[in-house]
């Protein structure tokens, strides 16, 4: 495997001064509404006007005699159900009583957001702002941006956002858009922007806004929040229908499209990943499917998702999709992927896990350094071999300082190689396994 070819993450290896770092192996480092239903769900509401209908709702009707207004009653049904000890039932009675209100009792439900009468919780917040949103959007929204609590302030973002984009898409859109440019709302944004757009039944509109955004990020967020819940609501196959559909007229929009949509596919069914794999990974959008695929697989199964690879053509994506993935198994499940290698390499060692020798000698320096030196000699690249030996030794070094010099004055190593590994650590020493 050639040096130069590989990402930076993956070729670089500990950072020289970060000892941290190199004893916890860093291999990789560039790898909403909620929903509740209680047991016994209530009955349902009797037949009756729509909520924005002119004839008068139930608050409206239970308006005291002695002055109190619908809106004072409405403040205070629901403070009542805020004050409930069950979080089910608070849940399933702002569920059933915030659709039935008026849009004129916005303000009512603004005032108990703004200043609760108690603490509110992630779902009776997110509730009451997707009432509020969608009768006032722009203040709902506003909020939720800069005066929500701060542990809540994602959540309240992405409950303004769908609730507005699902009463008027266009106008959310354009007030909305720049958000998405800021770091902190850059995924929120574009993902409630799809969501609530999508309700209209996923207008050809929606796909022609998120096919004309900019190249980036956000973009890519959007297309992601797209698949996953057209994949949830149409189905796989029409996912995949509809991405081998786009235009090959902007390559660069549906090669984004087929990479979110392996992404999707491989974490809610892999084998529908893989099934899409075999006629589209050796085509023209087919780059990096099968490490994308891989990568998601190996978590649950890393034996078959590596085998899998393994019968891919040889080549650098398939090298770098075997080094990637096994380095994503380690990080969940070391022991795993430590007991797996080692049964491989028995008899010797197939070409095909060449490109994991770097990673596993890594791994390796932590527990048995010296093992670690005899992996990392056999990688086949002469500048990867010297560069990971180096960092090995390093780790050895500093565990056992005698018994690396005895091992460093014996190596081939280059003089300028072994002034590297005996450069001093600033930092203080930390247990091979902290």
């Amino acid at each position: 495997m050639n040096l130069t070819t590989l990402k930076p993450p993956l070729a670089l290896g500990y950072a020289r001064r970060d000892m941290k770092k190199l004893l916890h192996v860093a291999i990789l480092t560039s790898l909403g509404a909620i929903s509740l239903s209680a047991c016994d769900p209530a009955p349902a509401p009797a037949p009756g006007p729509a909520p924005n209908a002119t004839a008068s709702t139930p608050v409206d009707r239970e308006a005291s005699a002695e002055g109190e207004t619908p809106t004072d009653l409405a403040r205070d049904k629901l403070i009542e159900v805020l004050r409930d000890e069950s979080a089910f039932s608070r849940a399933q009675q702002l569920g059933a009583m915030l659709p039935t209100l008026e849009g004129k009792f916005a303000p009512a439900v603004a005032k108990i957001i703004e200043n609760p009468p108690i603490d509110l919780g992630a779902t009776e917040l997110d509730l009451l702002v997707r009432y509020w949103a969608t009768h006032q959007p722009e203040d709902a929204a506003l909020w939720a941006k800069e005066k929500s609590p701060t542990i809540y302030r994602d959540a309240s973002v992405l409950a303004a956002v769908t609730a507005w984009a699902e009463v008027d898409p266009q106008a959310a859109v354009t007030a909305l858009w720049p958000w998405a440019m800021t770091t902190e709302l850059q995924t929120i944004v574009p993902s409630g922007l799809v969501r609530g757009w999508f309700t209209a039944g996923d207008p050809p509109e929606l796909t022609e806004w998120i096919s004309s955004l900019p190249v980036g990020f956000p973009r890519q967020r959007a297309i992601a929040a797209y698949i996953r819940i057209a994949i949830q609501t149409r189905g796989a196959e029409a996912v995949k229908r509809w991405a081998e559909s786009i235009s090959d007229d902007d390559a660069t929009y549906k090669l984004a499209v087929f990479r979110r949509t392996t992404s999707a596919l491989s974490n809610l069914d892999v084998e529908a990943g893989v099934r899409w794999c075999e006629t589209q990974c050796d085509g023209p959008y087919g780059d990096n499917m099968r490490s994308i695929i891989a990568r998601s697989w190996v978590i649950r199964d890393g034996p078959a998702a590596l085998a899998w690879l393994s019968q891919a053509n040889e080549g650098h994506e398939r090298d770098l999709s075997v080094r990637v993935s096994f380095a994503q198994w380690a990080r969940v499940d070391r022991e795993a992927a430590l007991d797996w290698m080692a049964s491989q390499t028995t008899g010797g060692i197939e070409p095909w896990l060449q490109p994991i020798l770097p990673v596993y000698a890594r791994l390796l320096s932590t527990d048995s350094p010296s093992e670690a030196i005899e992996w990392a000699g056999r990688i086949e690249s002469k500048a990867e071999r010297e560069l990971v030996l180096i960092q090995v030794a390093r780790v050895w070094r500093y565990l056992d300082e005698a018994a690396a010099e005895d091992w460093l004055r014996e190596s081939s190593l280059s003089a300028e190689a072994r002034e590297q590994v005996r450069e001093p650590v600033d930092e203080e020493r930390p247990t091979p396994s902290g």
